[in-house]
């Protein structure tokens, strides 16, 4: 897979991760019940999971996602709050924020893991020094606006509110990380336009 055919896939991954908070906001906002917001959420996370599997991707993302949000709808049932429906994911992302610099110090740049993964080349580029520079320095860029986007989020659920957040998630969220999904790709693509000279050796 091309890097451009990725980024694509990236976009693709955004908007269906958005999807299931659409239902569930847009729902609680007319009729501020949890019930059919809930509903909403969850028939909607199950449209993009067969959507996923119909596209012959893995089984793995389609599955997580619907779990997810399943999972979210029960802490919700069982708790009665709203803002609990942006739990599990604020929780799962900022442990990642947290593990990221770790990483980042151990030369294992999750930028460069999903890159692995999306374009089928697996940790080929660990072995080009040029190509590690480049994942490092896209995923500095990385946590640093998604720390500050899930700093953001925290702050509205501390406040509990469940609105804000699915208008956060979709009006800003959404945004910035197809935005930054282009900015990593092009200082990618800067840093390493000169051929690696590894490119070419399998392990």
């Amino acid at each position: 897979m091309s890097d451009l055919a990725a980024l694509r896939r990236v976009g693709l991954h955004v908007a269906e991760t958005a999807a299931p908070v659409l239902g569930f906001t847009l729902l609680y906002a007319t009729t501020s019940r949890l019930p059919p917001a809930l509903a909403a959420g969850l028939c909607v996370a199950a449209l993009v999971a067969v959507h996923r599997l119909r596209q012959a991707r893995s089984v793995w993302p389609a599955v997580g996602g619907l779990s997810l949000t399943a999972g979210a709808a029960a802490v919700t049932v069982l708790s009665g709050e709203a803002t609990n429906f942006f739990l599990p994911v604020l929780l799962l992302r900022a442990a990642v924020v947290a593990a990221t610099p770790i990483m980042l110090l151990l030369r294992w740049p999750p930028v460069g893991l999903a890159a692995g993964v999306l374009t089928g080349k697996g940790l080929a580029w660990r072995r080009c020094p040029s190509r590690l520079r480049a994942y490092s320095v896209a995923n500095l860029l990385w946590v640093v606006a998604e720390g500050a986007l899930v700093a953001n989020q925290a702050r509205l659920y501390l406040a509990d509110r469940a609105l804000a957040m699915g208008a956060f998630k979709l009006l800003v969220e959404v945004p910035v990380h197809v935005l930054l999904a282009v900015l990593m790709w092009v200082v990618y693509r800067r840093m390493t336009n000169r051929p690696c000279p590894c490119e070419g050796v399998h392990s």
